[in-house]
Parts: C-alpha cells; sequence; structure tokens
C-alpha cells in the first residue's frame, strides 16, 4: 500500500518539477577557536518555498518531494570564509561536510555567527556564482556560563512520535507546515532562560540536536525562528522513506553528534533535554559518564506512560552521580 500510495505522489509532484536547476544547501555550522565543522548537501532545485496558510495538498507534495529529493553525488563544494577557501565533494547522497582547524583563528561577528559563502565549482574547479549561496557558523559567546543541547522531537516539537501506529506523526510532517505545527506547552520560555542564564546577561549557546532528518531541515529551522526560540545548530540525520517505519538504527547519529560539541567546546559544561518518546535518557546518561563533569543536568519531559517511559522513569529513579530528572511539564523544568 504504501509503495503505491509513493507511486502516486510522485506522479503528482513530477506535474509541479521544472527542468529542476542544482541548488546547494548549507546547514548551520559551528566554531570554535581552533576550527569548525558545516555540513550540507547538494540537490537538484524542487522549486519549494514555504509560504504561511499554503493548501494541504500543497504541503504534502512539497514535503514529499524534500523525502524524494535527488541528490547529486561527486559535485565539487567550495566554502569561503574571510578570504579562506576549503573544497569537499558530495558522496552518494548528496552531502557535504567540512571539518577544519584554523591556521589562524577567527573571531566572530557581534551576534555570534560567522559569514561564509558556499559555492558549486565547474569542471576546471571555477566557482558558479549562479549556484552559491550564504552560510553560516555559530562561535558561542565567552559569555556563557553553559551550553545547551536539546532534542527536537516531542521536547521542543509536537511530532507525536507515541501515537497509535504513529498516524499523528506521519499527519503532522506530511499535512502541516512549520508555521502550523505546535511546540510544547511554554517550552519556549524554558529555552529564552536557559539561553539568558540566571543574571539574565548571558549568552548561552543552544544547539539542537534530533534524529529528525535533514530532508525537513527547512521545516525545523523555519519552525524554530517563527516561535521565536534561541537560533542555534539544527543537527539531523540521513533517512529517506524509511521515516515512517519503526527504525531503531539511530543511536550512532546523536551520540556522535553531541560528542563531536562537548569536544569542539572542552571547557563549556553543558544541559541536555530530551523526552521519554526515545531513547534520549540513554543517550545522554552515557555521555555523561563518558564526559565526566560536562553535563551538569539532564531533564527528560515524560510524554505519555509507555513502556519505555516507564523504563526510562526506573532508570532515572537508580541514578546517583547524575544530576537526571523526569519532568512533566516546562514549569517543573524552570523550577
Amino acid at each position: 500500500m504504501l509503495n503505491k500510495a509513493t507511486q502516486l505522489l510522485n506522479r503528482i509532484a513530477n506535474k509541479f518539477d521544472s527542468d529542476d536547476p542544482l541548488i546547494v544547501t548549507p546547514y548551520r555550522g559551528y566554531a570554535s577557536k581552533e576550527g569548525f565543522h558545516i555540513k550540507g548537501r547538494v540537490l537538484e532545485n524542487e522549486g519549494i518555498f514555504l509560504e504561511k496558510d499554503q493548501s494541504r495538498i500543497r504541503t504534502l507534495i512539497d514535503n514529499f518531494k524534500r523525502f524524494e529529493s535527488d541528490e547529486i553525488v561527486g559535485a565539487k563544494v567550495n566554502l569561503a570564509i574571510r578570504g579562506r577557501n576549503y573544497q569537499a565533494e558530495t558522496d552518494e547522497e548528496g552531502y557535504f561536510e567540512i571539518r577544519e582547524a584554523w591556521q589562524t583563528p577567527l573571531s566572530p561577528d557581534e551576534n555570534r555567527w560567522i559569514a561564509a559563502r558556499v559555492s558549486l565549482m565547474d569542471n576546471q574547479n571555477q566557482i558558479v556564482e549562479d549556484i552559491s549561496t550564504d552560510a553560516e557558523l555559530f562561535f558561542p559567546s565567552a559569555n556563557a556560563d553553559f551550553g545547551v543541547i536539546s532534542d527536537v522531537d516531542d521536547t521542543v516539537l509536537q511530532t507525536h512520535a507515541t501515537s497509535l501506529f504513529r498516524l499523528k506523526m506521519i499527519y503532522s510532517t506530511f499535512f502541516l507546515d512549520p508555521y502550523e505545527r505546535l511546540s510544547m506547552e511554554g517550552i519556549h520560555e524554558v529555552y529564552a532562560a536557559l539561553e539568558k542564564g540566571r543574571d539574565g546577561k548571558k549568552e548561552n549557546p543552544i544547539f539542537y540536536v534530533s534524529n529528525s532528518p535533514w530532508n525537513i531541515y527547512d521545516n525545523i529551522e523555519t519552525f524554530l525562528e517563527f516561535n521565536k526560540f534561541p537560533k542555534g545548530p539544527v543537527l539531523l540525520r540521513d533517512v529517506g522513506l524509511q521515516l515512517l517505519k519503526n527504525t531503531h538504527k539511530t543511536w550512532g547519529h546523536k551520540m556522535q553528534t553531541i560528542s563531536e560539541i562537548l569536544e569542539m567546546y572542552p571547557d563549556l559544561p553543558f544541559i541536555m533535554l530530551g523526552d521519554t518518546a526515545s531513547k534520549d535518557a540513554d543517550h545522554y546518561l552515557d555521555l555523561a559518564n563518558t564526559f565526566e563533569n560536562r553535563v551538569n543536568a539532564i531533564y527528560i519531559r515524560h510524554t505519555k506512560n509507555t513502556k519505555n517511559a516507564r523504563r526510562i522513569a526506573e532508570l532515572v529513579e537508580s541514578q546517583t552521580n547524575v544530576n537526571i530528572v523526569l519532568v512533566k511539564n516546562s514549569q517543573e523544568i524552570r523550577e
């Protein structure tokens, strides 16, 4: 049945396709005095534009296109940062990734972001100006007491991952645009408070690390901006239409991504937030034990009384060396 639905949506989506020129899409990166990390993708441009109040069918088609993207393999990409250039080549999924050390450290702009430019390169290794776009790398302020690492699904954004047969999750993912999606009650105020710290004058960085797929990066970025969450890197994972299946091969992505953040900022302790709809508590506890004295607190929101939620409650109760708290709502986090 899923295959038939996929074929039908493909036929509908093709009616909206043009010649599909190429597009390079960078994701927000992050940097320190020692180096930086940024990732992105080169795809055929499917002409997806996010608009408020667009029709359900338009949203469905656009979201389907996100998962059925046509990636460009072996494309050469140039990253320009204040006169410095770095190159990469896309993999079999069209992703490029650049992780480099600074020969001479760069200082961030006043707003804590470093401006960059990502461009496609032709066969003569020349920059194609028509296929270029702005990028940015986050550079945390020295005026920070701690960093924040947060899950997205059912921690920040309501996704209904525990709904029956995940039907609500599928509906929300494919039929709702980011302007219609709902945040968890009161969570925006929690993140605003965490960013500003106890005295209201800090610049604590926030990283959004999720098992959501890169395919919906623009949706999540728009949702966070529209709902006035603190701006920060959004770090997702590679997955296609298998999102509709109950996959469990996600442990490595989250552990690796958060480990890289902790290693990038060795002098910064962190607070971590997640929920009982997934294995956030397991990930965070492993990291707290691996990176000793780097995790100040872990907050896990109880989303629904599932078997996994009950297991996590027992896990939290058994901890003696890690400050992990199971909460019912945002107000309990603030308290």
